[in-house]
C-alpha cells in the first residue's frame, strides 16, 4: 500500500467513523434520553462523587484523589481500547458521545478505590484488591449488563476481574508508598 492509499483509507474510515457517532448520538437522544436507565446512569455520576465528597478525609484528599485519578486515566484508556475493538460497549450514555461513558469509569470506579483506600486502611491491600476486582468484575458488570448501561462483546468478566484488581494494587501504591513532599510556594534566591 502506498502513502496516498493509506491516507485515503484513514479518510474513509474517518467517514465512517463519524457516521457510526452520528447513529449514536440519534440512538441516545431520541431512544434512551430520559429513561429510568438513564437516570441510573446520572445517579451513578452525580451520587458517588457527593458522597466522597462528605465523607472524605480533608487531610488526605489530595493523595487519595492522586489514587482516583490514577484509575480514571487508566480505564479511560483501556475502556476506550476495549471500545475500539469492539470488546463491549455502551448502549445508554448521559451525555451522546459515542466512546464516553462518565458513569462507571470516571465516577463509581474511582470513587469506591478512593473509598477502600480510606477506610480500614491497616486491611492487607491484596485482599480490597480482590474484593475490589470481583464486586466489580462479577457483580458491578452483570449488574450493568442487565439494565443496559453495558454490553459484553469479545470479552471475559475475569479480564475485568484481573484489570481492576491491578487499578487497586497500583492506586493503593501511589497513595501510601510514594512520598508526597509539600509544595513550597517561595522562590529560592540565590
Amino acid at each position: 500500500m502506498k502513502y496516498q492509499e493509506g491516507l485515503r483509507l484513514i479518510d474513509e474510515a474517518n467517514d465512517k467513523i463519524t457516521e457510526g457517532n452520528s447513529m449514536i448520538v440519534d440512538a441516545i437522544l431520541h431512544a434512551f434520553l430520559f429513561t429510568w436507565q438513564w437516570w441510573i446512569a446520572v445517579g451513578m455520576i452525580i451520587i458517588p462523587w457527593s458522597v466522597w465528597l462528605f465523607i472524605r478525609d480533608k487531610n488526605s484528599s489530595g493523595r487519595l484523589f492522586a489514587g482516583g485519578l490514577l484509575v480514571m486515566v487508566l480505564s479511560e484508556i483501556l475502556d476506550t481500547i476495549g471500545v475500539m475493538f469492539g470488546s463491549w460497549s455502551y448502549p445508554i450514555k448521559v451525555f451522546p458521545v459515542a466512546s464516553i461513558n462518565f458513569s462507571f469509569r470516571l465516577s463509581v470506579l474511582p470513587v469506591v478505590v478512593m473509598l477502600l483506600l480510606q477506610f480500614k486502611p491497616k486491611i492487607n491491600p491484596f485482599i480490597k484488591a480482590i474484593g475490589f476486582g470481583a464486586f466489580g468484575a462479577y457483580i458491578g458488570l452483570p449488574l450493568l449488563s442487565m439494565i443496559d448501561l453495558y454490553k459484553k462483546l469479545q470479552w471475559q468478566y475475569t479480564y475485568s476481574f484481573i484489570i481492576l484488581t491491578v487499578f487497586y494494587l497500583l492506586s493503593h501504591f501511589v497513595v501510601y508508598k510514594c512520598k508526597f513532599n509539600e509544595i513550597n510556594n517561595e522562590i529560592k534566591q540565590e
